[in-house]
Formats: C-alpha cells, sequence, structure tokens
C-alpha cells in the first residue's frame, strides 16, 4: 500500500507539471517564448520541499513533456532521438534546480520573523543564478550553440522566463506540494501576521484594482506601439505593496500568482513581442518588491513585542517602572489642569527576605505572581498598577480622593492576608504608603511622600496602611 501511494503521488507530481508545461505553451507570445515558464517554479519546489526524492517525477515529467512537443510540432525526430534529447534537458534541468533548491533548504529550515531579510535574499540570488544558469547551459547544450545575436536574445528570455516562474510561483507550489507530502512550507513561519485577515471581499477588490491597471496599461502600449506606456506596468508595485500590508502572506503569494497569469495570457492574446521583456522584468521586480516588504509587518510586529517587554515586568505583568513614571507624569499635568485628585500608594511585602530564604525563591515568585493577581482584581482598568523593583510595588489610582485611596489600599491589603500559598506555613502581609500626587511637584515628590508614609508603616509595626493628609 506504502508504495502504491508513493507511486501516485509522484504520478500527481508528474501530471501537474506536464499541465504547468501546456500552460505556459499557451501562454507564449512567440515560438518558445513566454512572459513565465511556470514548470521551473514547480521543479525548483519539489526539489525544494522533498530534496532528491522528486529527482525521478521530475525526469520522468521533461522526457515526456519533450515527446509531447515532438507531437504537437510533428517534427519527425525518431523514439531514439526524442529519449536523448528529453534526457539532455531532463538532466539539465534536474540537476542545476535540485542542486539549488537543496543548498537553498537549509537557509528555509531556519526562517522565523526574526531573519527573514537573509532568507529572502538568499532565495533571491539562488534563483537568479539557477535560471542564468539553466538558461545559458539549456541554449549551449540544447540547441548547439547559436550565434551570438541569436544566443544572447534566446539565453535571456530563457533566463528571465524561467527566473519569473520560480519567483513568481514558488509559495503558492509550495502550497500544492505540501498537500500532497505534508512538510515545513516556506510561508509557514511568516506568523507575525494578525490572525484575522480582511474580507474576502475588500481582498477581491484589490485584486480587480490591480487587474485593471494592468489590463490598461497593456492594452494601451500595444495600440500606441509606446515602451514608454508599457513601463507604467511598474506602478503596479504600488497595489501590490497595499496587498502585502492588508493580507495574509499566502493570499499576497495567489495575488502575484494570479498577476503574472493573467499578464502571461494578455500578451499572448495581443500577441505583445516589442514590451514582452519590459513585462517580464516588471513581474520579476514586482515580486522582489513583495517578498522584502513582508520583512515590515515582521519587523513592525517585533517593535510591538519589543515595545510591550520594555514596559511590561515579566514575573507580574504589571507596568515597568519607567513606563509607569511616564503615564504619573501625564496624569499628573491633567490632574491639575482639570483638579482631580490623584493618589499613589507605594507597598511592599513584609519581611521578604525571610520568606526568600526560609521558603526559596520560586515561592517568593509566587507571592509576586499572586500578589500581583489579587491587586488587579481589586482595583479599575484605569487605575495603574506597577512593579518598582523587586518586592515594591506602585499604584496610581487617578480621579481618587485620599479617603478613597486608603479605602483601596485596606481592602487590597486584607485580600492579600487572605491568600493561601502551596506552603501551609506560608503567611503573607504588605505595609502601604500613600500620597496625594496632585498636591506634589511631580513623580519624583509624590513618591518620596509615599515612601515616607511606606517607613512610618514598617515602623508601626508593619501590615497597615499609612497616609499623608493635609486639611484644607
Amino acid at each position: 500500500m506504502d508504495k502504491i501511494t508513493v507511486v501516485f503521488k509522484h504520478s500527481l507530481l508528474v501530471l501537474t507539471w506536464l499541465v504547468l508545461w501546456r500552460l505556459s505553451v499557451f501562454t507564449e507570445y512567440a515560438p518558445y517564448a513566454s512572459i513565465w515558464f511556470p514548470p521551473a517554479g514547480f521543479t525548483f519546489t519539489c526539489f525544494l520541499l522533498l530534496r532528491w526524492q522528486a529527482l525521478p517525477a521530475m525526469f520522468i515529467a521533461c522526457v515526456l513533456s519533450t515527446g509531447w512537443e515532438s507531437l504537437v510540432f510533428n517534427d519527425q525526430r525518431s523514439l531514439e532521438q526524442l529519449l536523448i534529447a528529453g534526457s539532455q534537458f531532463a538532466l539539465l534541468h534536474c540537476l542545476v534546480y535540485g542542486v539549488s533548491a537543496n543548498l537553498l533548504r537549509g537557509s528555509i529550515d531556519r526562517i522565523s520573523h526574526h531573519n527573514l531579510y537573509a532568507p529572502v535574499m538568499r532565495f533571491l540570488l539562488t534563483v537568479a543564478t539557477s535560471s542564468l544558469v539553466m538558461a545559458t547551459a539549456g541554449v549551449l547544450l540544447l540547441f548547439g550553440g547559436p550565434q551570438l545575436e541569436s544566443f544572447l536574445a534566446t539565453s535571456l528570455a530563457w533566463w528571465i522566463g524561467d527566473m519569473s516562474g520560480i519567483l513568481v510561483l514558488v509559495p503558492v507550489f509550495i502550497g500544492i506540494v505540501n498537500r500532497i507530502y505534508p512538510r515545513r512550507g516556506l510561508l509557514s513561519a511568516l506568523n507575525f501576521q494578525p490572525k484575522t485577515e480582511s474580507r474576502f471581499s475588500s481582498f477581491a477588490a484589490k485584486l480587480v484594482f490591480c487587474w485593471a491597471l494592468m489590463v490598461g496599461v497593456v492594452v494601451l502600449a500595444d495600440h500606441y506601439q509606446s515602451s514608454e506606456i508599457a513601463c507604467l506596468i511598474f506602478f503596479l508595485t504600488l497595489p501590490q505593496m497595499w496587498i502585502v500590508f492588508t493580507e495574509s502572506p499566502i493570499r499576497m503569494a495567489a495575488s502575484l500568482a494570479m498577476l503574472s497569469f493573467l499578464l502571461a495570457l494578455l500578451v499572448s492574446i495581443l500577441g505583445v513581442s516589442e514590451q514582452a521583456y519590459i513585462y517580464q522584468v516588471a513581474i520579476n521586480v514586482i515580486a522582489c518588491s513583495a517578498y522584502f516588504a513582508m520583512a515590515v509587518p515582521a519587523l513592525v510586529a517585533d517593535n510591538r513585542e519589543l515595545h510591550v517587554e520594555a514596559k511590561t515586568d515579566y514575573l507580574t505583568n504589571t507596568v515597568m517602572r519607567q513606563h509607569f513614571i511616564a503615564l504619573t507624569e501625564q496624569h499628573l499635568k491633567q490632574a491639575k489642569r482639570y483638579g482631580h485628585p490623584t493618589a499613589l500608594l507605594l507597598f511592599d511585602v513584609d519581611k521578604f527576605k525571610q520568606i526568600n530564604d526560609q521558603f526559596g525563591h520560586l515561592a517568593g515568585d509566587q507571592v509576586l505572581r499572586e500578589l500581583a493577581s489579587l491587586v488587579r482584581s481589586k482595583i479599575r482598568s484605569s487605575d495603574i498598577f506597577g512593579r518598582f523593583g523587586g518586592d515594591e510595588f506602585m499604584l496610581l489610582l487617578p480621579q481618587t480622593s485620599i479617603e478613597s485611596a486608603f479605602s483601596v489600599a485596606e481592602t487590597i491589603r486584607q485580600g492579600i492576608a487572605e491568600l493561601t500559598f502551596s506552603e501551609p506555613e506560608l503567611a503573607v502581609s504588605c505595609s502601604f504608603g500613600i500620597a496625594r500626587v496632585d498636591e506634589c511637584e511631580g513623580f519624583q515628590s509624590a513618591f518620596d511622600e509615599a515612601d515616607r508614609q511606606l517607613l512610618k508603616a514598617k515602623r508601626e509595626g508593619r501590615n497597615q496602611t499609612a497616609l499623608h493628609f493635609e486639611e484644607n
């Protein structure tokens, strides 16, 4: 059964390759000349994911395509000649793209949103180099090395066509091959994208907009036989960037594939030849720009993550000291401007060093986490809860009088005293100091006052709340 399954899967690969080959022939704008060559992208993908396991299927597909081509053009070659020509093409095709894909495989396996630029650059350089080698060697070996003028023209068309087929279609083909042979794909590591995508109708509207621009440029350039108008095709980079920044990587890859297919089809239907190179180069430029642009959302996500980490204490999930101070300064300005009372609570765990010494630092960490969780359950969403350092915490209560702040502190203090831990003998209490922020010159002044009140609570026996209160 396993052997039958393997044969069936390889047969699917051969069939897919041949369908793509006929598709490229269908979109030719001149004999042996097309905007893209999808089989090159499919071969590259198969070797990238399956390594040399893909060799039999790719070799057979290349040989069969040679025979099929002979039937289409009725070139009267013998079976022996077809087998020799097909084997030469298959050997060259599989060798060049097999080696290049396997060399690239190590980089692809290490893709993450933290090192996206390097793999993308390796991918682009590998594709450009391998397709150039394939085109040059193919023209020399398969066509007997024509004269310089025709050699340059033929190899250039072959090179750009293969390169377009690989650059544009590899991400889509990875998704297809992954369904036949489940593997980790090129796009699987791009997890910086938002979990929710835009509606499909929005995506479809962007596609239609891109296609309309593309059709308009190609038709006008063909009508006026103007290379200058044809160069406007490069402006399709802008709406494609729009798709990159607002859609998932899969949708981005699909949009590139559909755009290139429609462009190749339109060029074939109109019989465009003068501007064909412009469109080939444009497809490659748009694809390269899209791949590099994918790194921008990744960097944004990284920066957002680092921004959150820089402001949040990892142990207690509270606001870090510097961010707390900045927020307090903002609230202080608002409080003084509008006359709103604002209170600052400073508290710490009584005899926390003894807890660490007696029960261990893991128990101390548990105390801090449980304490922080309880405090969050007792305060409002508008209150700001931060960790000053060690076992010392800060709580800013906007639009809160000193009396109300005292009630909040007492509620928290009593709740902390009722906490239970895995160690039955572990009992926790906290001391609180309170100051009016809006009566102070700044955060440091308010903090110093709250700290004095905290020391007062410590001196008077701990597990209590002290506050600074002045009669008006």
